[in-house]
């Protein structure tokens, strides 16, 4: 059989694809309080539709690799990034809040599409050094598309307001559809599928909920990812409510910490060779307490203003590069041949256990920067004591 090729302009389509998460939640943040003055409701609602739509982007990952394996990548993507299409547009035309935090679910599980079936495709693809520079391309882009899209989001809503926003973000489910169709060929061979067994699934994803080192940093990278998802769902209100930060200082702000995952990724890379994966994971949970604590004291003296919580959130978000790229290592270290459902575990506590703490802080929303504090504090420190209680031994 032909060898399947990827044209280069390829990579960058898949890639964005690939960032739905990041796109998807950051591009309408700049728009929280809008949304919530349309609405006519409290922030935490507006929050709560953030939390859901992570938790249905964990559930999502289950599904979708799986899938995949048994009938093909290609045909998957479409039904899901053309879902993903429509339930945008019912978002834009949302009549109530209710109704805007269900689709938000459903926007999130579709979404998840294209995150899981995006790495596989380049997996499929490419080998040995090959898939090392088309994962490094992958990963620009990934980290690109979160910086720029809550500029893009505070571009359309000073100029046709929140709902335009979600249209924009229809209008790329569709386009991404037509540019797979066309560009993307089936990248699975056939002599490589799999039958779907739902037991099969179970019994996977059994083996690795029972795996104390693999949870163990799995359960590191969740709770220090909580942190993300605890920054994402609060800061919105914060910086512009409290602070008086405008939409677009907001996104810049934003973009700022995305840049630090960029910096602090690049300085894991150059000094991987000289720790073990565990001491790595040490040195970066250390960074985050510690990012942490500094956060809790400028939020409850506000020492410095706004500065008091964007230089600690600075390194709090950028140390979760390095921390996920790490932990996911060690998850995936002992599954050599359950890689994949070894990859879903992971994400669906990522992603889900973040959409279940943005619901926390949501709820605790009492008009301060308080609970954004507590909470990011009780994260770091739980990722902290969890790779150190069950992860002990490993090197």
């Amino acid at each position: 059989m032909n060898k399947i090729t990827l044209p280069l302009f390829a990579i960058p389509i898949i890639g964005i694809m690939t960032a739905n998460a990041g796109i998807s939640s950051d591009m309408y943040l700049p728009a929280f309080p809008a949304v919530a003055k349309d609405f006519d409701v409290s922030p935490s609602k507006i929050q709560t539709s953030l939390s859901v739509f992570f938790i249905g982007f964990g559930i999502g990952q289950i599904f979708y690799g799986p899938i995949s394996d048994s009938v093909g990548r290609k045909w998957v993507i479409l039904i899901g990034l053309l879902s993903y299409g429509i339930l945008s547009a019912l978002c834009a035309v949302s009549t109530s809040i209710d109704l805007f935090i269900g689709l938000r679910f459903f926007q999130g599980f579709a979404g998840a599409s294209g995150a899981v079936l995006g790495r596989a495709i380049i997996r499929d693809v490419f080998e040995g050094a090959e898939l090392a520079k088309a994962m490094s391309l992958l990963m620009l882009v990934l980290t690109a598309g979160p910086m720029i899209a809550p500029l893009i989001g505070s571009f359309f809503l000073e100029l046709a307001g929140w709902r335009s926003i979600f249209w924009v973000l229809a209008l790329y489910g569709v386009l991404w559809c037509i540019l797979i169709l066309l560009i993307i060929p089936e990248t699975l061979k056939k002599e490589n599928h799999r039958p779907f067994k739902l037991y099969d699934l179970v019994q996977s994803f059994s083996m690795v909920l029972k795996h104390k080192s693999a949870m163990g940093y799995t359960l590191c990278v969740a709770f220090g990812f909580a942190t993300l998802f605890a920054y994402i769902t609060a800061t919105p209100f914060i910086y512009m409510n409290i602070y008086g930060v405008t939409p677009k200082e907001y996104a810049i702000f934003f973009a700022v910490n995305v840049g630090a995952m960029a910096l602090f990724t690049v300085i894991n890379r150059k000094i991987v060779d000289r720790f073990t994966l565990n001491n790595l994971l040490k040195i970066w949970t250390w960074v985050l307490v510690l990012a942490s604590s500094a956060l809790l004291f400028g939020i409850y003296t506000n020492y410095a203003g706004v500065w008091g919580l964007a230089v600690p959130l600075f390194f709090i978000i950028g140390s979760l590069s390095p921390i996920a790229a790490n932990g996911i290592s060690g998850c995936l270290r002992p599954f050599a041949h359950n890689a994949g459902m070894a990859s879903s575990v992971f994400g669906v506590f990522q992603f889900g256990g973040g959409g279940l703490i943005g619901a926390i802080i949501a709820q605790l929303n009492d008009g301060t920067a308080h609970p954004l504090g507590l909470v990011i504090i009780s994260c770091a420190v739980i990722s902290f004591s969890v790779l150190r209680l069950m992860n002990r031994n490993d090197v």
